[in-house]
């Protein structure tokens, strides 16, 4: 396998172009001084502030405006069978402001389903449908102002990406074209479905806690996704190595990692965002202060079950939410509350929320 010196300077082009325009337009402004918050900055909702957080969307992001309207006495959590349902509230218990997310949550995706209630499985159909357009909504607000992702020039890269395979298959024939691009429909997609499991992956080391069958179930469903995806490289790779040889595969191969590789660097928050994100850290640094509330001003917010109904969807969204908990399990405080009507969320274990009962003098958690 030799690769000729035009495919050298075409991929050699590719990855020069990719960092030229990293340097010019990717680059993130420099991280501010991190200072405690103590409320959610710019009063973003926790979907918002987890798709700042995150530049994109993901499980977490639609969760955390579900359970955004749950903290706000709009819906309720609650668990049948196998199943986290999401139910509206006919009689909310105040009149809280919604962004314009968790307005479309509640008018477009709640008040339809009635009584029926929406899964938080995403491998619900309907409930996935419901997650899209979700964030389109995000994205209409976020992109531009807090965040670029300069699709524009990834696209640019991606064309350019398609000349050193091209230069290392030799075509000898317009017919050969055929299989390239068969191979490239089979790849492609399965390359960047894996990049989105990785955090399914995450969350699943992090369930050890969880029940063992829930555990076994989701790690089937994360395996399954993975084998998928697994299998459309292999298939696209035999399909490239089977009609060109090993060098177009390794070219190929190599370019698609290169493109995975600058789509999530080309992302870059604008001023205004950086400012924000350090804000979002500073809120985060507060949330996860498990031993005690950093004590830079003279009237930290005290622990009451208020603070950790209204201020758990946002430890959700910042992956911090065990350790909001931890704060308050314990508390005498807790137990003050007035009796709770159904489940209420706790944390999140192997992708799914945890739900948990607070009667008046001792509590049980279960799985949600």
């Amino acid at each position: 396998m030799t690769l000729d010196l035009s495919t050298w300077v075409a991929a050699g082009t590719v990855l020069v172009y990719y960092l030229v325009v990293w340097y010019l337009v990717g680059r993130d402004p420099k991280r501010g001084i991190i200072v405690v918050q103590y409320d959610p900055p710019a009063s973003l909702s926790p979907a918002m502030l987890r798709y700042v957080w995150k530049e994109g969307f993901d499980d977490r992001t639609f969760w955390a405006g579900l359970l955004s309207l749950v903290a706000k006495g709009f819906a309720t959590l609650q668990t049948e069978g196998d199943a986290t349902l999401v139910r509206l509230n006919h009689s909310p218990k105040h009149d809280a402001a919604l962004s314009n997310e968790e307005r479309f949550l509640l008018d477009r995706v709640l008040r339809p389903r009635g009584r029926k209630g929406i899964s938080t499985d995403l491998l619900d159909e309907a409930t996935a449908t419901n997650a899209w357009t979700m964030a389109s909504v995000l994205r209409r607000r976020a992109i531009g102002r807090w965040f670029i992702e300069n699709r524009g020039t990834v696209v640019v890269g991606a064309l350019l990406s398609v000349a050193p395979v091209y230069l290392s298959a030799r075509l000898q024939s317009a017919q050969q074209l055929l299989p390239v691009f068969y191979a490239l429909v089979l790849i492609v997609p399965a390359a960047f479905h894996s990049i989105v499991l990785v955090p399914h992956l995450r969350d699943l080391f992090r369930a050890c806690k969880a029940p063992w069958r829930t555990l076994l179930r989701r790690g089937l469903w994360v395996a399954a996704g993975l084998l998928g995806s697994l299998a459309g490289v292999i298939v696209g790779s035999v399909l490239l190595g089977t009609t060109f040889g090993g060098l177009v595969l390794f070219v190929g191969l190599v370019m698609l990692g290169l493109n995975v590789v600058f789509v999530h660097l080309m992302k870059a928050p604008t001023l205004e965002g950086r400012k924000l994100l350090d804000k979002i850290e500073g809120f985060r640094k507060f949330l996860s202060s498990v031993e005690r509330y950093p004590m830079d001003r003279p009237d930290p917010p005290s622990r009451t079950p208020g603070l950790y109904e209204r201020y758990l969807p946002y430890a959700v969204a910042l992956e911090v939410e065990q350790a909001w908990s931890d704060q308050f399990i314990g508390a005498e405080t807790l137990y003050e509350w007035e009796p709770w009507l159904g489940d209420y969320y706790l944390g999140n274990w192997q992708g799914r929320p945890v739900g948990i009962k607070l009667p008046s003098h001792h509590h049980t958690a279960r799985q949600g």
